[in-house]
């Protein structure tokens, strides 16, 4: 092998190391979401305060990239759904919540809140995700179990209901 080759060789293996080591930072740079959905059932604390049921609902970004979250959206039945941002944080001129790198959101529902958990025709929320400025969505992970015990937990003739 002559001295060209050993230098071919070796620009192709410094290019490789930086297409490598570009590949790593563009994936490390990039929003990471990490969703989750508590249920919390009805109790009375030892002093006596009763606590109603209610639903834990949190949102984190673990990447480098802001994240702006424009809506909370609750689907019901088999695809409707609605939006519930304006109410729930407040956010910037835009309306959008905020989330920088290590940051986190959350909001708690509570039965005095429970109208978003059904729409207009009577029908209850299966499901909950979140909708980013670039028009990404967000499931909430484990929010249909949680519905379904908050239901559960609040109506007393509740049934489950299937695929409507």
């Amino acid at each position: 092998m002559q001295f060209s080759d050993y230098i071919s060789l070796t620009a192709l293996f410094i290019s490789m190391l930086s297409v490598g080591y570009s590949i790593w930072f563009g994936l490390r740079d990039s929003a990471h979401i990490k969703t989750k959905c508590e249920f919390f059932p009805a109790n009375t604390d030892e002093d006596g305060s009763f606590s109603p049921p209610g639903i834990l609902i949190q949102i984190a970004n673990y990447g480098r990239r802001p994240v702006y979250l424009e809506y909370l959206y609750f689907r019901y039945g088999k695809g409707g759904s609605a939006n519930y941002a304006e109410t729930v944080w407040e956010g910037d001129k835009y309306g959008r919540c905020h989330l920088d790198e290590g940051d986190k959101y959350e909001h708690f529902f509570e039965p005095d809140s429970d109208t978003i958990f059904t729409n207009e025709d009577g029908i209850r929320a299966t499901d909950i995700f979140f909708r980013d400025s670039l028009g990404r969505d967000y499931h909430v992970k484990d929010a249909k179990e949680c519905l379904e015990a908050y239901f559960a937990a609040t109506e007393p003739n509740y049934e489950r209901q299937q695929d409507l």
